[in-house]
């Protein structure tokens, strides 16, 4: 039985990321300087963003050499291409009756959309992933801080460390190319 284990620069990448998303949450327990904690939670997010990078590049990489690895084509009667094209000169490539799209190629890319629109739904996206995103960090620290006031210690950690492994866990997920 053969295991695929994550490349290292994933492993890296995961742990980094857990580490600095713990640090991220638990730091209103040590750090109780709103300024102070906003740089803090800012290189631990540039640090973050930094391990992943070789990851990153690896995953680039390995896609370039899948992208430029041959194929192994075939001409329509079974027989090798030399040059890995899928075609050659006596192929006969049969049209669409719409708009001369191979009778291969998939559905056409709607052209009906305005550019408006697209735009639109860009900017609505974005603008909703960002009030989630604050919704749910206010959330997390309003909690943190009620916990506090009933008088547990390291109120913020515990969210964090889940947060932290949840993290760690979602780097690790396998790619396509793994």
């Amino acid at each position: 039985m053969t295991t695929n284990l994550p490349p290292r620069s994933r492993v890296l990448a995961a742990l980094v990321t857990g580490a600095a998303t713990t640090a991220y949450y638990a730091s209103p327990d040590v750090i109780r300087s709103r300024t102070a904690r906003g740089w803090v939670k800012g290189a631990l997010a540039a640090a973050s963003v930094a391990a992943s990078i070789p990851d990153m590049r690896a995953m680039i990489a390995a896609r370039k050499q899948k992208d430029a690895a041959p194929t192994g084509a075939l001409r329509l009667d079974g027989t090798d291409l030399p040059d890995a094209t899928g075609l050659d000169a006596t192929d006969v490539v049969y049209r669409a009756v719409d708009e001369n799209r191979t009778a291969d190629d998939g559905a056409p890319a709607p052209r009906d959309l305005r550019p408006a629109l697209v735009g639109g739904l860009v900017v609505g996206s974005l603008a909703l992933s960002t009030v989630g995103t604050v919704a749910f960090e206010r959330w997390v620290f309003r909690r943190g801080e009620r916990l506090l006031a009933e008088g547990r210690p390291l109120a913020h950690t515990r969210a964090a460390l889940v947060l932290g492994a949840l993290m760690t866990a979602l780097t690790l997920i396998p790619q396509e190319d793994d």
